[in-house]
């Protein structure tokens, strides 16, 4: 009788890999555009260097790192024309999605935004900067969560965790002022305005991008 623990075991580890290595990027331990070695992260984790060179694949496919043969694996790094690419194709997509998640969950995604928006007050209370960087990511990422259009939320996926990891290194002043006007706006049916305004937060982080990325 065969042991499915055997077959469970290294995905299991190609998992766990995988999610460290991701924290690790989003989060700073590992620096944008840093060379990361297979065997040195296969060594800090204790495990092989066969699930961390499987977890970095899906990593590439995340777009947090880049996978050059005879060079090397590294961290993501944006030169400013990505970054300008990155936010005009976060503009496109979260406003489409805020229509559509307006048009067909507007009461469950103002009750979504509201919550965050009192998690923010707290996080800006206590300058959890961490903390607050998650609780924006999360914000935006409702207007895909309740707009029922599948393939704009597949396509956000290419961009998200770079935009986490973005965040991260380039935190936000006023957080819970520029995003209780746009639940404002939404409240009152200005959806037009509410677009604008949410094109116009998107483009006010592309600067902060560039100096995050070292390309300002």
């Amino acid at each position: 009788m065969s042991n499915p623990l055997r077959l469970e075991r290294p995905q299991l580890l190609t998992d766990l890999a995988f999610e460290r290595i991701r924290e690790a990027i989003v989060s700073g331990e590992l620096k944008l555009g840093e060379q990361v070695s297979e065997a040195q992260l296969a060594q800090s984790m204790g495990i092989s260097k066969t699930p961390v060179r499987e977890a970095l694949v899906r990593l590439k496919i995340e777009g947090l790192v880049d996978i050059h043969p005879q060079r090397g694996t590294f961290v993501f790094k944006l030169g400013p024309d990505e970054v300008g690419q990155m936010c005009r194709f976060r503009a496109m997509v979260e406003t489409f999605a805020l229509r559509e998640a307006v048009a067909t969950h507007r009461d469950l995604l103002l009750q979504k935004l509201r919550g965050l928006v009192e998690d923010m007050k707290q996080a800006e209370a206590a300058a959890d900067v961490d903390r607050l960087s998650r609780i924006d990511m999360d914000f935006h990422q409702q207007f895909l969560l309740c707009c029922p259009n599948a393939y704009l939320r597949s396509s956000y996926e290419l961009i998200r965790f770079q935009l986490i990891a973005l965040r991260f290194r380039s935190p936000i002043e006023n957080c819970v002022d520029s995003h209780k006007i746009l639940i404002d706006a939404i409240e009152r049916g200005d959806i037009d305005g509410a677009c604008k305004l949410l094109e116009r937060h998107v483009f006010e982080n592309e600067e902060r991008y560039c100096i995050a990325c070292g390309v300002a």
